[in-house]
This record gives C-alpha cells, structure tokens and sequence, in this order.
C-alpha cells in the first residue's frame, strides 16, 4: 500500500488490523521513506523492525487487489501464507496499464488540462503535442534507473522548449501550455496528501512528505527556466497571447476525455474507469458551485468535498479503496501547478507576483483537505475491520 501511493495512516491502519486478525500486539510508524514495525504476542516484547521504503507511483488497479487480499485475511479467515503469496503476486505483477497506454493517454490529459487552464486552442494542442513527446521521453528513461531520477527537470525542459518554439508560429500563452504537458508530474497529489497527513497529525511523515514536495516542485521549475531560456537563445524572445477560448461542448467533451486519460496515468482497471469518470464530474460540479459564491481558490473546497463524498459512499458500497475516486478528482484540483507558476515567476524576477502563487497554492491545498476532513465528518470511510469479524475469530478488539 505504501509503494501504490497510500497515505501513511492508511498503511499504520491496515497494518493494525492485519496484527488484530492473528492476535498480535502491534505498534506502527510509517513515513514516506521508513516503516517501523513493533510486533509481538499480546503482553510480551515486541521485536521491533525498520524497513526501508521509497514512494511509489499510483497503481489503481493494484491497490483494489491488496484491499480485497487484506480484507479476505482480515474479515474472512485467509491464512497468512495464502495471503502474502497473493500480495507477492499483486506487487510482482505487470502494472495495471502499461507504459505504451500512457503515451496517447499523456497527450490526452495535457490537452484536457489546458482546457481546465483555461487554455484556448493553440494552447490545447501544443500542450497535446509537447505531452505526447515527454512521454515517450519518460518511456525512455524508465528503462534506466539512474535517469528516472532526473526525469521530471529534464521533461520540464524539454517542455518549456518546446512550447517556446511553438509560440512563434501560434499564439499561444506559455505557462499555461507548458503546465498542461506536465501536470502528470506535478506533486499537487503529494502535497495535498501531506496536507492530510498533518491534519491528521501525523507530522512526521506530513512534513516529510511536503518537503520532498517543494524539492519536486523547485527541481522542475529549474527545468523550465532552463528549457525556456535555452529556447530564447535559439528561437528568441516572443510574445504570450491567450488564443481564442473554446466553447462549452468542448469542454464538457475534455471531462470525458481526461476520465480515460486519468484512468490509464493512474493505472486503474477498465472497470474502473467509469467511477473515474464520477470522480471528475464530482470534483467539476463541486468547483462550480463553490465558484458562485467564492473565488477559484475557495471553490476547491467544494470540490474535495464532493469528491471525498463520492469516495466514501464508493467505499462502503464496493468495499473497494476510496482512493480510486479521490485520487483522479483531487488531481484536477492541480495546486501544485500554482506553486510550479509561482516559481517560475520569482525566477523570473516577479517576486511578489510569485509569492502570490505561492500563498494561493498553500490556500488551494488548505481548502482541499478542509473539504476531505469535513467530508470524513460527514460520512467517515469504511473501518478497516468490522468488531464481528474480530468476535468470530477469537480475537479481542485489541
């Protein structure tokens, strides 16, 4: 669950339930890049163990499998040799969807990003066609581990050349462009996610989590400085012009088209990609109702409200991870792609301009996760084991 992209007090959860189900006394701390694991017979020493760990890349698909594993071992008695060859065969399985899905599926999204920008058409399709080309360059990468560690400033290089170019045959607004054919990479997911984690007051990996955030955050926007002065200096200097906005079939259409795109980005199941789809159309109808009566930045309240809604009453229907329907609609909400703008601003010169951004990325982060906890208050998820099933197999509650 850890290395699918779940949040640290998910991972401590199932953890204790599993311990729960075999008797166990169990203690756990988990953080973005540690596991601490104390476990022993009820009453007794534990033994305590430090695990190694690095952040992995959402895997949808496979997050629902470990659920329903746990849950057979956890409420319905699976042995646990039976459940950790399934586990094994879950993580050592092909991803959900494979890479050479994820190359249209880039250019898909990054289109319909620059459509939720704001973007017009000149902006939609660079952002598709400069999305299509940094994906086959991740492809590239992928094979290489060394290089996967330099992959996001050197794709937001390549990006921001590449709209350069772009810009002196259409026109074109830049940043929008250039944010459209990244947002796959943005940690706007992980910040928020760290957001969560503080509330929750898991400071620790909270704030572990929002600083390797940043570091992304400022690693890529070194990327584009670079990309975008390497093409000044080739192509030179030109002007950002906003190209003619699109009309409301258009948009309605990219919300479809970025369901399919979200799904195959996120690995999620075919069958999943319908309850993408309701995740997207929560987070938008979300957003505009907030945006009636509120600014941009408050409206994402709303749109993590609804979102987390969805998520929870997905949950206790399917018993299936919550984060099959908040995880696509948060990734709409994009706040990393304020912080990314902010940046970009203040290495530009435009200091106040770019701790503007930063304060509305902060805002849009705060909101979202205001609305994830007052969603929970609402209608909390599923626990992780029903006090019947710990009855039945003679086990105390703790």
């Amino acid at each position: 669950m850890h290395a699918l992209g779940s949040a640290s007090y998910r991972v401590e959860d199932s953890m204790d339930a599993c311990c729960r189900r075999f008797g166990l006394s169990g203690s756990f701390f988990a953080t973005p890049t540690a596991i601490f694991a104390a476990i022993g017979p009820i009453g007794a020493k534990a033994d305590t163990t430090l695990l190694r760990v690095r952040p992995g890349q959402h895997d949808l698909g496979k997050l629902t499998a470990l659920y329903a594993v746990r849950d057979a071992v956890v409420l319905r008695g699976l042995d646990a040799d039976e459940g950790r060859l399934r586990v094994a065969a879950i993580i050592n399985g092909p991803p959900t969807q494979p890479w050479i899905r994820r190359i249209p599926a880039w250019a898909i999204g990054s289109a319909a990003a620059a459509i939720f920008l704001g973007g017009g058409f000149s902006e939609c399709w660079v952002a598709a066609v400069t999305g299509l080309i940094v994906a086959v360059l991740g492809l590239l990468m992928d094979r290489r581990a060394h290089f996967g560690r330099i992959f996001e400033p050197v794709a937001c290089a390549l990006a921001a050349f590449l709209v350069h170019f772009a810009g002196h045959f259409v026109p074109l607004d830049s940043g929008t462009a250039i944010i459209a054919s990244i947002v796959p990479l943005l940690p706007g997911l992980t910040f928020t996610t760290a957001l969560a984690e503080l509330a929750m007051q898991h400071l620790a990996a909270g704030s572990a989590r929002l600083l390797g955030a940043i570091a992304v955050l400022v690693t890529m926007t070194v990327g584009i400085g670079l990309g975008g002065r390497l093409g000044a200096v080739v192509f030179g200097e030109f002007t950002d012009r906003l190209s003619a906005p699109l009309g409301p079939i258009v948009s309605a259409l990219s919300i479809l088209c970025a369901a399919l795109a979200y799904s195959v980005l996120l690995r999620a199941s075919w069958r999943q990609v319908p309850w993408v789809l309701v995740a997207i159309l929560a987070c938008a109808a979300g957003s505009w109702f907030g945006s009636i009566w509120f600014d941009r930045e408050l409206s994402a309240f709303f749109g993590a409200l609804a979102v987390a809604l969805a998520a929870n009453v997905y949950a206790h229907l399917f018993r299936r991870p919550a984060a099959v329907l908040r995880t696509p609609g948060l990734l709409l909400l994009v706040p990393g792609s304020l912080g990314l703008r902010g940046l970009s601003n203040a290495m530009q010169g435009g200091f106040s301009v770019g701790s503007e951004f930063a304060f509305r990325m902060v805002l849009v982060g705060g909101a979202i996760v205001a609305g994830m906890l007052i969603a929970s208050a609402l209608l909390p998820p599923p626990i992780d084991v029903e006090p019947d099933a710990e009855r039945s197999q003679g086990n105390s509650p703790r």
